[in-house]
């Protein structure tokens, strides 16, 4: 998954917590910027507001569930 993609990355060049979401967010695709660009209008354009932690549980609250059940059609 482009997530655990993503923190491996992140461990290989020991990427800052403070930095990680900045990051993905510039590895983001498609529906990905969609999403992102939807959630950072809601946090006022302030990145800063939101850690690694709540960008992940946001992220698979979006993403894993639409996968798994594309995965079972």
């Amino acid at each position: 998954m482009w997530l655990t993609f993503i923190e491996k990355i992140f461990r290989y060049i020991k990427c800052p917590n403070d930095q990680k979401v900045q990051c993905a967010v510039f590895f983001l695709e498609d529906r990905g910027t969609a999403w992102w660009e939807t959630a950072e209008r809601m946090l006022g354009g302030d990145v800063s507001k939101i850690t690694w932690e709540q960008f992940k549980e946001s992220f698979y609250a979006k993403f894993f569930f639409a996968n798994v059940k594309y995965a079972k059609q």
